[in-house]
């Protein structure tokens, strides 16, 4: 396991690479080391102020969300893929980091958007419910989160 802070005078791209999952790196061993592409990627990004705690943070959540569960002939399968997948700058217009916005500590409402949708028209669709209608509307929404909820049993 590499150290979570970067030695006096490491090489930041070294440290970052020395986050890549033990798993993914015998795998990648394997296959012939690490991908060149994925040292290419590392070093660039470092060069565009990406910082290097911020590259180890996204390979080992991506690494948790997306490959952690994949067998063994399946990771030795993709291991190159998976191992530039894990490094790759994330494609969101508003910059977040997988569905994240770290610097605002939220959710992004882009790659994340709240799936919750109150109907505030009437059930035939025509016209707008009033501000009492609304009201009623969302506490049936709430009343039906709530019932939907699962409660661990009480302790006997």
């Amino acid at each position: 396991m590499s150290s979570p802070f970067p030695a006096l005078g490491q090489d930041p791209a070294a440290w970052v690479a020395a986050a890549v999952p033990g798993p993914l790196m015998r795998a990648l061993d394997r296959r012939g080391g690490m991908p060149h592409g994925m040292r290419q990627e590392i070093a660039r990004q470092l060069a565009d102020g990406t910082s290097a705690a911020r590259l180890r943070e996204r390979i080992e959540r991506r690494w948790w969300e997306r490959y952690a569960h994949l067998p063994g002939p399946d990771l030795l399968e993709r291991a190159d893929d998976i191992a530039l997948d894990l490094v790759a700058v994330p494609t969101c217009p508003l910059g977040c980091e997988d569905g994240w916005l770290i610097e605002q500590s939220r959710v992004c409402p882009w790659c994340r958007p709240n799936g919750t949708v109150i109907d505030v028209h009437e059930e035939d669709g025509g016209r707008r419910l009033d501000a009492d209608g609304q009201a009623r509307r969302a506490a049936e929404v709430r009343a039906a989160m709530r019932a939907n909820r699962r409660y661990p049993r009480p302790a006997r």
